[in-house]
């Protein structure tokens, strides 16, 4: 009788938390995107499916258990299984987070208020129905943090090297999971510091740590085997811990001095409001402030939070810090605990109706979060590049760069064998050079989806579409082969657009632009300034919207495009030659003021009524006169307006 009832708590927390999982998970796999996502989403699939390694870190853990998800759950296509592989491991993470929390005393409606904060916070619900590597990350994480609290209280060295078994798995899914790692050994030392005095139980904490790491071999010894998708190659020494440590990825750093740390800083704190509400915020300073009274362990989360955010300030890149969160989710799943504990705090102090309030937190993220992760009718990047690849001749090379177009091509191309005689060669994986190429114009279709910024006098690139065309210098236009005008579910208020896919319905829109650049100037400006709508805060698109209406002349619109660049990014724009929009904006600002007085003057020394400023006529008589000035760029703007008035 006595066994019956220690099992009985266990198994009702047991029916608690499943509880919990699978209702979360039914919640993910309504809004699952069913088709392939932006982003990395393409490659990580890829990889998965066909066991190759992807970026840096290859992520072998991530690779593996997707491959036997892919075959035990053959539910949809490979991208829509990948999904629900998300889904899954975010609502194990739920599961966990609520036994996490009624393990170490929490009253019930407490706990359940605590795990539907962090179920519905808008990064963790944003990347637990996409094909991501964070929703296993987030469950290592609290894996990690329950073993680390059981030691708290168990002082076990077992304990705590089954938390860095899990860490050092973890790392081989995300390499925060070894940050974070450390950060508990951190608090580990800092609670009992007789663990420096006991160096064998450290080594065998370590050599926990270590076995974890194991699942990393799979790099070099796939990668001898020449997998399609190889990147960086890490067969030796050098090549392994270069991936391993995203060694390439450092160059993109935002941080430039420590002065820049304060507004990484006051991002990542306004963003806890957001993330949790800010009635969330709040409970988790009580919990931070308080929870040291009672003797609850507030360092551990305190710690984890600092070390997600000191490593992303060190090396993430504008992106990374200011626009998108998903890196912060051990941050902010630790910040939930602070919360909880400062939740449980106030309902001892004020009462059962205190928890009853507090509801409203988890309800309200649930309904503001619903519409904008329903990703059950995403299909604006499978539309993309399976119409890229329909507009290619057969047997076409076609040279892929940029994450957000890449890596669904690979997807499609390597897992579900779309346009099989097209030679995708996959620029930018583990090597930013292009290689040598030999080829023919005429008999070889060579095409790119971005211009390579070549400068070879025998030789053009011809932007048909979504693609630019290497064809002989001087060969006449070709028929543009296609006409769409928008891509699938674009305009449907119901398909939700994150940043990536604003770009990449930019990208869409300014490759219209440029096709129509030569053929038909108004509609052109069309696509461009729909495109400037789309992917407003894009940076690389609106320099490169201000070189375009450079070379034709447009220099005041050239001159907002590069002010607005410098406006979203003034640093530097990541590229094999960096620039500053800043130093564009300089540039064009003096070259309009020079020709605004030119302008002025010329119109000054002609005689008689002019046209109405603006109209047509207008810009084609200042357009003659600039002509014979010796301006002819400027002459060019002033006649495309003119047609642009026309219609």
């Amino acid at each position: 009788m006595q066994t019956k009832q220690a099992e009985t708590p266990g198994r009702a927390l047991a029916l608690e938390s499943a509880l919990v999982g699978t209702a979360t998970f039914l919640i993910y796999a309504w809004g699952a995107c069913r088709t392939i996502f932006v982003g990395d989403s393409g490659e990580l699939v890829a990889a998965a499916a066909t066991l190759g390694i992807p970026h840096p870190s290859g992520y072998p853990l991530y690779v593996l258990l997707g491959k036997l998800w892919i075959i035990l759950v053959p539910v949809g296509s490979v991208a829509f299984r990948m999904s629900l592989f998300s889904a899954f491991w975010a609502a194990a993470a739920n599961g966990v987070f609520l036994l996490l929390l009624r393990r170490w005393g929490l009253d019930r409606t407490v706990a359940w208020v605590a795990v539907g904060a962090a179920a519905f916070g808008p990064s963790f619900w944003s990347q637990a129905n996409i094909q991501r590597v964070y929703s296993l990350n987030a469950l290592f994480v609290l894996v990690v943090t329950w073993l680390a609290l059981e030691w708290f209280r168990d002082r076990k060295t077992s304990t705590m090297a089954w938390a860095a078994l899990a860490a050092g798995l973890g790392a081989c899914n995300h390499t925060f999971l070894g940050v974070y790692g450390l950060a508990v050994g951190v608090f580990a030392v800092a609670t009992e510091r007789s663990l420096l005095r006991r160096p064998l139980e450290m080594l065998k904490i370590c050599a926990a740590g270590l076995a974890g790491l194991l699942p990393y071999l799979y790099l070099p010894l796939r990668s001898r085997m020449d997998p399609r998708l190889d990147w960086g190659n890490p067969e030796t020494l050098g090549g392994f811990l270069k991936v391993v440590g995203r060694r390439d990825f450092w160059q993109r750093s935002w941080l430039e001095g420590p002065a820049d740390l304060l507004p990484v800083l006051v991002d990542f704190l306004t963003s806890l409001g957001e993330e949790l509400s800010w009635a969330g915020a709040v409970l988790a300073v009580v919990g931070a402030t308080l929870g040291w009274r009672r003797g609850w362990p507030v360092s551990l989360p305190l710690l984890g939070m600092a070390a997600n955010w000191l490593s992303m300030a060190l090396h993430g890149s504008r992106s990374d810090l200011f626009i998108w969160h998903r890196y912060y989710i051990p941050a902010y799943l630790l910040a939930v605990l602070l919360a909880a504990w400062g939740l449980q705090i106030a309902k001892d102090r004020w009462g059962r109706l205190v928890p009853g309030l507090a509801a409203a937190i988890p309800l309200t993220l649930l309904l503001s979060g619903w519409v904008p992760n329903d990703r059950s009718r995403f299909r604006i990047a499978e539309d993309f590049s399976r119409n890229l690849l329909s507009t290619l001749p057969p047997g076409a090379h076609l040279s892929a760069s940029d994450d957000n177009i890449l890596f669904v091509l690979i997807y499609l191309h390597l897992v579900e064998g779309v346009r099989p005689d097209v030679d995708l060669i996959l620029q930018g994986v583990g090597d930013a050079q292009l290689p040598a190429l030999r080829f023919d114009p005429d008999t070889d279709p060579l095409f790119f989806t971005h211009h390579p910024n070549w400068n070879h006098p025998q030789i053009d690139l011809e932007p048909v579409g979504w693609v630019f065309r290497t064809v002989r210098a001087g060969a006449p236009p070709r028929e543009i082969p296609w006409t769409k005008s928008s891509l699938e579910g674009e305009n449907d208020p119901r398909v939700p657009k994150d940043y990536l896919t604003r770009n990449l319905i930019g990208h869409f829109h300014y490759m219209l632009g440029v096709t129509y650049e030569s053929r038909d100037w108004p509609r052109a400006v069309r696509s461009f300034e729909k495109a400037a709508s789309v992917a407003s805060t894009n940076d690389v698109l609106f320099y490169n919207l201000g070189l375009i209406y450079q070379r034709n002349g447009q220099l005041r619109r050239s001159l907002e495009a590069f002010e607005r660049a410098a406006e979203i990014n003034p640093r530097q724009i990541p590229s094999q030659n960096p620039v500053r929009p800043s130093d564009r904006v300089d540039i064009a600002r003096g070259e309009v003021e020079r020709l605004d007085r030119l302008e002025q003057e010329l119109m000054h020394q002609q005689a008689g009524v002019w046209p109405e400023v603006g109209s047509a006529e207008y810009h084609l008589r200042l357009a003659d006169l600039l002509e014979a000035a010796g301006e002819s760029l400027p002459a060019r703007g002033h006649r495309l307006r003119a047609l642009e008035i026309t219609g």
